[in-house]
C-alpha cells in the first residue's frame, strides 16, 4: 500500500474504484471517466448530491464486496461537510446535496439539527476513518476534495467557532489533497467563464453549471499528480467533451449525448 503523491502509474493496476459525488461522477465524464481509459476494469460507486457519510458508507461497502487488495486503484473525491445522507424502505439512499440548495429537508429540520461544527466534526472523523481503513487494504489511495472543508455551503463563506475542531483534525486535514474549488476556481466559482448553460426541469432560467467540465477535470489531475502521464487520447477526448458538453442547449440532451461515455454506477445494497 502507498498513498499516491505525484504519479499514479495506470500499468499497476488491474482495477480502479472512485468515489465521491458529483464531482466523481456527473452528466458529462469527470475525471473518473478519464481514468477509466487507461484502467478499463473500473467501478464507479459515486453518486450526484452524496455526502461523506454516503461516501464512507460506499467505500467499506466496495471494500467488503470486491476484497479491494494490492494492484487495486482507490481514488476519492470527498464533498462537502453541509450534506446529510440517509438510507430509507422507500427509496433506498437519499443524497439531496448542499442542505442549502435541496428540498428533502425541511426548515424545521435545518433548525432543529443544522450544526456547522456537528457536521465538521462528523465527516473529519469519517474521513480519518477512511484513511485508516484504506491503508490495510495493500491498495494503492489518493484522497482528494471538491470544497475546502470549513466552507459553510460550499461558496466562499467559511464556518465560524471551529478553530478547535480544524487543529484537532489537522493531522487527517494533511492527508488531503487541496481542493478543487482552489485549485481550479481559485476560490470563487465565478472565476470560470466558459461554463456549460442549459435548460433544466429545476431552473425557470437557463442554467449556468459551475460542475467543472471535463478539461477542467483533467487540469485538476494533472496539478494534483504531475508526474503522471496522460496519453495524447485522454487529451484529446477531454477536450472533445468539453465541447459537446458547452454545445448542449438543454439537461435532457447533455443525457444523451454522454449516456454511452460516463461509467455507470456500481449497484448499491
Amino acid at each position: 500500500m502507498s498513498v499516491i503523491t505525484t504519479e499514479i502509474k495506470f500499468s499497476n493496476y488491474k482495477r480502479a474504484f472512485y468515489f465521491g459525488c458529483s464531482f466523481t461522477k456527473y452528466y458529462w465524464p469527470t475525471w473518473a471517466d478519464l481514468i477509466r481509459l487507461e484502467i478499463p476494469n473500473s467501478y464507479q460507486y459515486a453518486q450526484v448530491g452524496a455526502g461523506n457519510f454516503y461516501i464512507y458508507q460506499s467505500i467499506i461497502e466496495a471494500i467488503i464486496k470486491h476484497n479491494i487488495q494490492k494492484d487495486d486503484l482507490v481514488l476519492v473525491m470527498f464533498s462537502n461537510v453541509t450534506r446529510e445522507d440517509r438510507y430509507t424502505k422507500s427509496e433506498g439512499w437519499i443524497t439531496p446535496g448542499n442542505l442549502f440548495y435541496q428540498d428533502t429537508y425541511d426548515e424545521k429540520f435545518m433548525k432543529k439539527f443544522f450544526c456547522e461544527k456537528g457536521y465538521l466534526m462528523r465527516d473529519l472523523n469519517l474521513i480519518e476513518g477512511v484513511d485508516r481503513v484504506l491503508a490495510t487494504t495493500g491498495a494503492d489511495y489518493s484522497l482528494m476534495t471538491m470544497i475546502n472543508f470549513d466552507s459553510y455551503n460550499s461558496g466562499q463563506e467559511k464556518m465560524s467557532g471551529v478553530e478547535d475542531v480544524l487543529e484537532f483534525y489537522k493531522p487527517t486535514l494533511n492527508k488531503i489533497k487541496s481542493s478543487v474549488f482552489e485549485v481550479i476556481f481559485n476560490n470563487d466559482w465565478n472565476t470560470r467563464k466558459n461554463r456549460p448553460k442549459y435548460h433544466t426541469h429545476w431552473a425557470s432560467d437557463l442554467y449556468t453549471d459551475n460542475h467543472p467540465t471535463t478539461i477542467e477535470h483533467l487540469e485538476y489531475m494533472q496539478k494534483m499528480f504531475p508526474d503522471t502521464i496522460f496519453t495524447d487520447s485522454i487529451l484529446d477526448k477531454a477536450s472533445v467533451w468539453t465541447e459537446m458538453a458547452l454545445a448542449c442547449n438543454t439537461y435532457t440532451e447533455i443525457c444523451d449525448k454522454f449516456s454511452n461515455i460516463i461509467i455507470s454506477q456500481e449497484r448499491r445494497l
